[in-house]
């Protein structure tokens, strides 16, 4: 059934006020005024996080009317819901599919802005690391870094398109949100400016670039690095179109996830502890007060990415399907005989 125009036009307007609002606490929000003052320097061209958000708001004006018009007239868009709930505030509490579609909302308009301007980091970054590997032909650092950063830039780049594109014919939509604040905190601890404040508390023990002095122990190391952050990416294009945060979207049935519950979470703390192998050596040679400390923080972080798998199965296990595949899919290691492909992933 085909949407009609009065209904494309109350879905346009109720989405444009949305991110109205959303590019106005971006652009005017003293913190990311400071955070979102980078420029990316492409080969082709240069372009500032501020240009991307604005550039981005005048894109989704253009995008969302045909978006809309694939939508049937009785599909209830979530931002109705978050309007209808507003509006109704003052009478009433949010009903549960408000409460979902309020929640749906504050998730994609937080981690959007960042993942768009990660995009085109990661991407600059990544062209300007092929252009020095090109040009000095060294494995380390620069081929290391071309391979890392595009592993960032792929990983990035299905976030993105995952946060932005939502619909029932890709089976990809938000069906719940964590609703607890233990989940919100443990995730959004890890993202700015939240991590800036964990890392004034827990300091930072580790490097995406492995800082052995020897150099065998450096190539060892860093090819164990990218291979830990190869299985995170992984996991992220296994999600495909289901990736993102604090959200439940539906099973995963392939990749990592055949495995374990949390090769993502598992790959990428891994690599921090490889990363963090030479500080804590040089913090050892520093004091033993030093090294504990340092080591306290390294398993601190890990926690906290331990907390967010535990909320996140926490979560989701308001759905039989993946209860039944928690039964057989351990949570972290590989049992050792493996289960059968099938099951549910979340990043």
């Amino acid at each position: 059934m085909r949407a009609s125009l009065p209904r494309i036009f109350q879905n346009y307007v109720c989405i444009m006020a949305l991110t109205g609002l959303a590019w106005l606490y971006y652009h005017y929000n003293p913190h990311y005024q400071q955070y979102f003052s980078s420029t990316h320097r492409w080969p082709w061209f240069s372009v500032s996080d501020q240009q991307l958000l604005n550039n981005a708001f005048w894109v989704l004006a253009v995008i969302f009317p045909f978006y809309y018009a694939t939508l049937p007239d009785s599909h209830v868009t979530k931002s109705r819901l978050v309007w209808r709930a507003l509006v109704a505030l003052p009478k009433r509490l949010p009903t549960a599919d408000e409460k979902n579609a309020l929640l749906a909302t504050a998730v994609k308009f937080f981690f959007l802005p960042l993942m768009l301007a990660w995009f085109f980091a990661n991407g600059a970054n990544f062209l300007g690391q092929v252009q020095q590997f090109w040009s000095t032909g060294s494995l380390f650092p620069h081929g290391y870094w071309m391979v890392f950063y595009l592993i960032l830039f792929i990983d990035v780049a299905f976030f993105l398109l995952a946060y932005t594109v939502e619909h029932p014919r890709l089976d990809n939509e938000i069906r719940s949100v964590d609703p607890t604040l233990l989940g919100w905190v443990v995730a959004l601890l890890c993202y700015p400016p939240f991590n800036g404040m964990t890392n004034q508390v827990l300091g930072w023990y580790s490097s995406d670039y492995p800082g052995f002095q020897t150099a065998w122990l450096q190539y060892v190391a860093g090819s164990v690095m990218l291979l830990l952050m190869t299985i995170y990416v992984w996991a992220t294009v296994a999600l495909n179109l289901k990736a993102s945060n604090l959200t439940h979207r539906g099973i995963v049935t392939h990749g990592p996830y055949a495995y374990i519950r949390h090769p993502a979470y598992l790959a990428k703390n891994l690599a921090w502890w490889v990363g963090a192998l030479p500080i804590l050596a040089r913090q050892y040679q520093q004091g033993f007060g030093e090294f504990l400390f340092a080591l306290f923080c390294v398993l601190t972080w890990s926690l906290i990415y331990y907390l967010r798998a535990i909320t996140e199965e926490r979560h989701l296990s308001f759905d039989p399907v993946y209860r039944e595949y928690c039964s057989r899919v351990p949570r972290f290691w590989i049992a050792r005989q493996l289960p059968g492909r099938s099951g549910s992933g979340q990043r």
